[in-house]
């Protein structure tokens, strides 16, 4: 199975890690540049997570159609989706903090900024790690025989 979701939750992750060291780097600098780059990282954080979501719904459906996942996975990928429509609204709100704190040269928006930033880095660790668990824990995406085969082993160990 081809599943283009997961290049792009990668960026997800790592970019506001970025916008946060550049927020950081304007709050002692006080160097618009870097507040400046912070917003540009968020949004195209915020552009990329558009792409990881209309892929991430395709994917879902691919796997849960094609029963390529342990039925006590699919609450779990339903529950990645909706959290994953949370984490977009999450970036737009950082996103336009960002906007407007450069816009009317806020201080207290920056700083508001930071807080949203690193809100935003939670719920992408949370998301990631749920995410992850899909893929390990319920064996979302994986060949039908591999699933087969781990289905069996939770069988038998229920019987011991």
């Amino acid at each position: 199975m081809n599943v283009i979701h997961p290049p792009f939750v990668n960026f997800i992750i790592a970019l506001p890690f970025v916008a946060l060291f550049s927020q950081l780097t304007y709050i002692f600098t006080r160097d618009k540049a870097y507040s400046k780059a912070a917003l540009r990282i968020m949004g195209f954080t915020l552009l990329i997570s558009l792409f990881a979501v209309f892929s991430g719904l395709g994917d879902a459906e691919k796997i849960i159609k094609g029963h390529m996942i342990l039925q006590d996975g699919i609450q779990v990928i339903n529950s990645h989706k909706t959290f994953g429509l949370l984490v977009v609204a999450i970036l737009l709100v950082t996103t336009l903090t960002k906007w407007f704190a450069i816009s009317k040269n806020s201080s207290l928006l920056e700083n508001i900024s930071i807080v949203l930033i690193i809100v935003t880095l939670m719920a992408s660790l949370y998301q990631g790690r749920s995410g992850g668990s899909i893929v390990y824990k319920y064996s979302g995406g994986i060949d039908n025989r591999i699933i087969k085969q781990r289905m069996d082993e939770q069988k038998e160990i229920g019987h011991d």
